[in-house]
């Protein structure tokens, strides 16, 4: 059966459930720049949005109570590598140890709401979800683990993904990512996302929670602010692979939630300048996490070997029920085996375009450099928006 065009599909739209007044802020900081032939899509966003006022109002009424006086006691562990390093594997087999919290895809799509009508909630989520994700072929299921960036983009204008809705304004929304001249921004996110980490303390009764979400690696001054004993994981990979993979992943992702024509341009841009940005601000938050509250790993070398990793991670950060946890941990790796991982293709192309960009990354973890085999001039990735796409 042939596949319909990307702009027909609708349900992967994620603004689809925001508050209304978030809905509109997105739109406004968009400029409002729809392309007609995603009206579609933006029609059926609003309607669920229309459509979930009522399970936002019970759902912020049951809060009200549960949430006064909440603080957050046990200190979570946040997963912050890249894109396509290996965050996703590691945090679903984390997500095995059942004495863990974690945000599931039923939490992160339905964050505003899915308190109010559970069953109700599950089935608009289970009809939304595609059966696996479009770039990896990883399962996505209601309860398979995903990024409480999603969480917040529902309710506050700071959510990384709000760019690939208007990916004409990837820089516009980028300088968000570390709040570097906005003071402001920054306490409002601290305080927007401590809201929504007491509602994950609520719903997983005080469980230390598992996170993944690599725009944390922009944020870790203000994460230490508030919870100064937090654990960090970052993960990384070849850069040349990494970079191939993103691309992919972007060119899968972007037209599934984009209200606009974008190039493949925008999105080089937007994956080179994001990925140096991210490594500079972790080296800068590795001088400020305390000792032993942070691991780096290799995504190459975790492949290899899971358990001894994931023993590190337990051993180190002194965390609890690994015996237990070990179990479904190792259940879950061997249920991978079969998994085929992504192959691409290193073109003298990708090899020119990160050996400039991303050199001294390279470098940094203790990549081999490649020379492409043919010496060319490196492809230029065009800065500015073509005219035929900014109407």
């Amino acid at each position: 059966m042939k596949e319909k065009p990307d702009w027909l599909v609708v349900s992967e739209e994620i603004m689809a459930g925001y508050k209304l007044s978030n809905f509109f802020r997105v739109l406004w900081m968009g400029r409002f720049k729809v392309h007609p032939k995603y009206w579609l899509r933006l029609g059926y966003a609003f309607a669920l949005s229309i459509f979930t006022v009522p399970m936002r109002i019970i759902q912020k009424q049951k809060l009200r109570k549960a949430l006064k006086g909440r603080e957050i006691k046990t200190d979570p562990l946040f997963i912050v590598g890249n894109y396509r390093t290996g965050t996703t594997y590691l945090i679903t087999t984390l997500s095995k140890d059942k004495s863990k919290g974690y945000v599931s895809n039923l939490i992160g799509y339905a964050f505003s709401f899915f308190l109010a009508i559970p069953k109700l909630t599950r089935k608009i989520i289970d009809a939304s979800l595609p059966e696996t994700r479009p770039m990896d072929n990883v399962i996505m299921g209601a309860d398979e683990p995903t990024e409480e960036e999603y969480c917040l983009g529902t309710y506050s204008k700071y959510g990384y993904y709000h760019g690939m809705v208007f990916p004409q304004k990837f820089r516009e929304f980028a300088k968000y990512h570390s709040f570097h001249d906005l003071p402001k921004d920054a306490r409002k996110w601290q305080k927007q996302y401590d809201y929504l980490l007491r509602i994950l303390d609520y719903i997983y009764d005080g469980k230390q929670l598992y996170l993944k979400n690599p725009a944390i690696c922009f944020r870790v001054k203000y994460i230490l602010e508030k919870y100064p004993n937090a654990k960090f994981i970052f993960t990384y990979r070849n850069p040349y692979t990494l970079y191939a993979s993103n691309l992919n992943y972007y060119q899968k992702v972007v037209p599934l939630y984009t209200l606009q024509n974008f190039t493949d341009d925008m999105l080089k841009e937007e994956i080179l300048d994001h990925y140096s940005e991210m490594v500079k601000m972790w080296k800068k938050a590795k001088k400020i996490i305390p000792d032993g509250n942070y691991i780096e790993i290799q995504y190459e070398k975790f492949l290899e070997d899971p358990m001894t990793h994931m023993e590190k991670i337990y051993r180190q950060f002194n965390l609890t029920n690994w015996e237990e946890a070990k179990k479904g941990f190792q259940a879950h790796i061997d249920s991978q085996k079969t998994y085929q991982v992504n192959k691409f293709d290193i073109s003298d192309e990708v090899i020119n375009i990160v050996n400039a960009h991303w050199g001294d990354i390279i470098d940094y973890f203790g990549y081999e450099r490649l020379e492409p085999k043919e010496q060319a001039p490196l492809p230029s990735i065009k800065k500015s928006v073509p005219e035929k796409i900014t109407k």
